[in-house]
């Protein structure tokens, strides 16, 4: 007899990076499934007014994703406004570093890999140790940059790739306890991180057209769509250890 899907209702989410993009648009679509939501995030006022877009049943939390107290006090804040300890994790919280590996500065590595590695291990440790059901889910956030290479993202593909090697590992570690772990790898998205850090404004403009060119489906993705496919792997409890491509066609060329 199969396994049922997941039922989000009622269940405790965290997404980290919830304020906008991808992560508020997870945050909508598990809260239109009956789900209570808690976003993490640095910027209290957008936190605050991304959970009033949300709904009554979605909460936040303050905090940096680079400290690993934020992910403790995370898994603590939920079971205090929820009443239950997190029953899925979505690693969303990231950033782009556009500059090839010899421009890359040590202060620019350290804090890439600090927020798009360090926070997604701190977060996902403290869900493993604090979850004691036998079931739950992690969805990290990656790319195809962690999969293929990408000429002046050499930060960027690296974090990404530790990303994937993670959540294949922790998929292994968490099986006999029947917590999946996934990771969803888009490649251009509409949000405000394909625009961001570009060297010059006609760049930035062109970044749309640039990438499609790319894309044998014809369009780039938007973050709705990255959604529904964070939620398809949170909702399944057979599939684990994978990294869910969803760039158009990009990976297959």
């Amino acid at each position: 007899m199969s396994a049922q899907a997941i039922d989000f209702n009622h269940k405790t989410i965290l997404i980290t990076g919830g304020g906008s993009g991808v992560g508020l648009c997870c945050a909508k679509q598990f809260q239109s499934n009956g789900a209570n939501v808690l976003i993490i995030g640095r910027n209290a006022d957008k936190l605050n007014t991304a959970c009033k877009d949300i709904g009554k049943s979605a909460q936040y939390l303050a905090g940096d994703v680079t400290e690993p107290q934020t992910a403790e006090t995370a898994m603590i804040k939920a079971y205090e406004y929820f009443g239950r300890k997190p029953d899925i994790l979505i690693n969303n919280a990231g950033t782009i570093l556009r500059k090839t590996a010899q421009e890359t500065s040590n202060a620019e590595w350290s804090q890439l890999m600090a927020i798009n590695v360090d926070g997604v291990f701190y977060f996902s440790r403290a869900f493993a140790k604090h979850h004691n059901a036998q079931s739950g889910a992690i969805v990290n956030l990656s790319s195809t940059c962690g999969q293929v290479g990408a000429a002046g993202l050499a930060a960027y593909c690296a974090s990404k790739g530790a990303v994937d090697q993670l959540t294949k590992t922790m998929a292994l570690e968490l099986a006999p306890r029947k917590i999946t772990v996934n990771a969803v790898a888009p490649g251009a998205i509409n949000s405000p991180m394909l625009f961001s850090n570009h060297t010059d404004t006609k760049r930035a403009q062109s970044v749309v057209d640039r990438n499609i060119k790319s894309i044998p489906i014809g369009s780039i993705a938007e973050p709705e769509e990255i959604a529904r496919s964070v939620l398809f792997l949170a909702r399944e409890p057979h599939i684990t250890g994978t990294i869910l491509s969803v760039d158009g066609g990009y990976t297959a060329l």
